[in-house]
């Protein structure tokens, strides 16, 4: 699920190679979204593998494109894993 909640995006349930394209689709309200910055939170996301990453990554590419700035909120301990592992933490915004 994605939702707009007290100024964030918030992201819940499961973010894997079914959901992402649902997701996507549904974020693009939030790329229309005029602000300057932009913050994700998903600390509602139970569970992600690296399609998650790909959407998060995706988002950050899209964000950069229009000069805008993007953080992510609340990621769930696998998801920082596979960002770690891969040696995406300088890619993705992530705010502790």
């Amino acid at each position: 699920m994605f939702q707009k909640r007290d100024g964030a995006y918030c992201l819940s349930g499961e973010l894997s190679f079914d959901t992402v394209p649902r997701i996507w689709q549904q974020s693009q309200e939030a790329l229309k979204d005029k602000a300057q910055s932009v913050v994700f939170d998903l600390a509602e996301v139970t569970q992600s593998d690296s399609s998650g990453v790909a959407l998060l990554i995706a988002w950050t590419r899209s964000f950069h494109r229009q000069s805008r700035t993007i953080h992510f909120l609340h990621l769930p301990k696998q998801m920082l894993a596979i960002i770690q592992l891969a040696g995406l933490k300088n890619i993705v915004p992530i705010k502790i």
